[in-house]
This record gives C-alpha cells, sequence and structure tokens, in this order.
C-alpha cells in the first residue's frame, strides 16, 4: 500500500529530497547520481520518489527553483524594514555569488545540455519572470539611478551566473577578485 503524506510532512520529504540531490549532484554530478540513490539517503522508495517529481530532469529544474527560493528569501529578510543601500546589496551580491547554492557549477557542459534538449524552452529564458523578479528587486534598493533598464540588470545576473559556472575555465585564484570587479559595475550601473 502507498504511504500517505499530509502537506507538512510531503513539504519535509520534497525539502529533504532536494537536499540531499543536490549533496550527490555536488559529489557525482548529475548523471552518476541516481534517484534510487536519492530515494535511499531520504529514507523512501524509489517510486515514491516519482509522487514528487516525474523524472530526472524536472528534479533538476525543481531544485533550481528551490535553491533560488533560499537567495530570494536572504534578499527579503535584508529589504524587510527598509530598502537596501548600495552598500548592503553589494554584500548580498557577493555572499549569494559566493555561495554554494547553484546546482549548475556542479554539471558538466555534457549535462546541461542533457537539460537544455529535455527543459521547456521557458525554463531557460522567461522574459515576464525576468522583468517581474528584476522589477522587484530594483524596487526594494534605494538611491537608484533613473535611468536604470531592468534587462541590463537582468543580463548583468545572469551573466554573474554564468561566470560561476565557467569557473573551471578562469584562472582560479583570481576568480573571487573577478566576482567582486564583475559586482561593482553592477553596483556602478546602479546606484547614483
Amino acid at each position: 500500500m502507498p504511504q500517505i503524506f499530509d502537506k507538512i510532512g510531503r513539504d519535509k520529504i520534497r525539502t529533504q529530497l532536494l537536499e540531499t540531490g543536490f549533496a550527490l549532484i555536488k559529489q557525482h554530478g548529475m548523471k552518476k547520481t541516481s534517484i534510487s540513490e536519492i530515494a535511499k539517503k531520504t529514507g523512501i522508495a524509489t517510486g515514491t520518489f516519482y509522487n514528487f517529481f516525474p523524472s530526472k530532469e524536472e528534479f533538476i529544474y525543481q531544485l533550481v527553483i528551490y535553491k533560488r527560493q533560499a537567495v530570494k528569501e536572504a534578499f527579503e529578510e535584508l529589504t524587510a524594514n527598509s530598502k537596501a543601500d548600495k552598500e548592503q546589496f553589494r554584500s548580498y551580491l557577493r555572499r549569494s555569488y559566493l555561495e554554494d547554492n547553484d546546482v549548475f557549477q556542479y554539471l558538466s557542459n555534457e549535462e546541461i545540455d542533457i537539460l537544455r534538449s529535455r527543459w521547456k524552452s521557458e525554463y531557460w529564458k522567461n522574459e515576464q519572470n525576468d522583468e517581474q523578479t528584476s522589477k522587484w528587486v530594483l524596487g526594494c534598493l534605494s538611491g537608484l539611478k533613473a535611468d536604470v533598464n531592468w534587462k541590463v540588470f537582468a543580463n548583468f545576473t545572469k551573466s554573474l551566473s554564468l561566470i560561476r559556472h565557467g569557473k573551471d575555465k578562469l584562472y582560479v585564484e583570481e576568480y573571487e577578485a573577478t566576482i567582486d570587479m564583475f559586482i561593482d559595475a553592477i553596483i556602478d550601473y546602479l546606484f547614483e
């Protein structure tokens, strides 16, 4: 008989699956991380995994969303009582892009190509979501220049993600300095 989960139990197991999957992908990559291993380490049957995620590729997409949500929640905490100023936002960007919260940095180009072929196109680029998110972030900042373009801001933040994914092709000893310079460019673009 299949196990029945209440909403809280279901949310807890889903979170455990995502966290366990992220840890395993960090160790082994996407191809070598199996659904059965994720399920086993979470304490559920492999078949039960599919009650939460219809495929491995959808699991990876939901993992990306889960990690982005954590970054969003950190920003919401920062701006809960007031808008963030230039230095607060610089610090937030630095933390966000240097912390270990992006599954793509653990995927090979081949694995990303697999996802690209199997994911819906809006998983990669969704202008409505990009606009909504960018305008929300910009609306939580104080001291912005009047002519800030949300698309340029979105491109800046996406470029940081691409840099992080291509970290292995960069001079690793200067990676952090490179991220800092890129963040400085974002700050200079945004703030008076």
